[in-house]
């Protein structure tokens, strides 16, 4: 009973305030022509580099921390693409670039942080922001070889991840931090207000996306992505803790970050490469709304 009785307060502090920002992207859309692309541009160039700095560069990093929550984290990424890639074999490639991101990244940020500020508190809050950081890292790199993938060769999308900001950002925010070298007060606050724009910008993207978005008999192919993301993922992570000895709220932590459901951002990098943007904003949907459930179960089995 404690699982199912954990549903709703996850829900109304976590999930209710995703969904309204997303429900109010998508009835803007519906009343006023809105140009998705150039939304996902700021949000790529500007927004998400800004914040992956911010909280790079003001983190208190634990080196032995850090280190096992790397290794969780690429881990979850490398299988997520592996069973991605298996999983949308028949599809052409630009879908399956998209259904490789839907089931390789997690929603690790405007879901991931408040859920483990929820039921670990402020402990809990330091290492789901370390996960994110490494994930969106990823997302913006990784992510982009994938989304660009669809489109274009290998050689060429590997390319393409060099103009990834979120690259530069995370290694400029790292090294600042290291150096304790401070940023003027001027440019501090410029970045702040870039990205306290991400987090409600990627949602209203996502809205906008989801208005656009028909569920037909071709989009029957999201649900692969949605096991790999909701079951698969946090069972991966599972392991690798348990292989590498990782135990207590570090566990936790990471477990119930990998079951976050098919991120915002992943609709950001199908608009901007062409990904199948439609089939991702849908897996999005399906995760999103099914994760209300599964994420519920992770946490029951964690702090049960």
């Amino acid at each position: 009973m404690s699982v199912f009785n954990s549903l709703l307060p996850i829900f109304s502090s976590t999930l209710l305030p995703v969904l309204l920002v997303a429900l109010a992207g998508y009835v803007l859309a519906s009343f006023l022509p809105l140009d998705e692309r150039t939304l996902g541009r700021f949000l790529f160039f500007l927004a998400t580099p800004s914040l992956v700095f911010r909280s790079l560069y003001h983190m208190t990093l634990d080196l032995t921390a850090l280190g096992h929550i790397a290794v969780i984290t690429v881990g979850v990424l490398v299988v997520g693409v592996a069973l991605g890639w298996l999983a949308s074999r028949g599809q052409d490639r630009r879908q399956r670039a998209g259904l490789i991101l839907a089931s390789a990244i997690g929603n690790n940020g405007n879901m991931g942080i408040p859920i483990c500020l929820f039921a670990f508190g402020e402990a809990g809050l330091v290492l789901a922001t370390v996960y994110y950081a490494i994930s969106s890292f990823l997302s913006n790199t990784v992510g982009v070889v994938i989304a660009s993938a669809g489109s274009t060769t290998l050689l060429k999308a590997a390319i393409h991840s060099l103009r990834a900001p979120v690259l530069y950002a995370a290694g400029l925010g790292l090294l600042l931090n290291r150096a304790q070298i401070a940023v003027p007060d001027g440019l501090d606050r410029a970045v702040e207000l870039l990205a306290g724009a991400a987090v409600p910008g990627m949602l209203v993207l996502l809205g906008v996306q989801l208005r656009a978005t028909r569920f037909g008999l071709d989009q029957r192919v999201i649900w692969r992505s949605v096991l790999i993301r909701l079951v698969a993922s946090p069972l991966v992570a599972w392991g690798l803790c348990f292989l590498l000895g990782i135990g207590g709220l570090e566990r936790q932590v990471l477990i119930v970050q990998a079951a976050m459901p098919t991120a915002v951002m992943t609709t950001v990098l199908a608009t901007e490469f062409n990904a199948a943007p439609r089939l991702v904003a849908a897996a999005v949907l399906a995760t999103t709304l099914l994760s209300m459930i599964t994420i519920s179960l992770v946490l029951g089995l964690m702090t049960g």
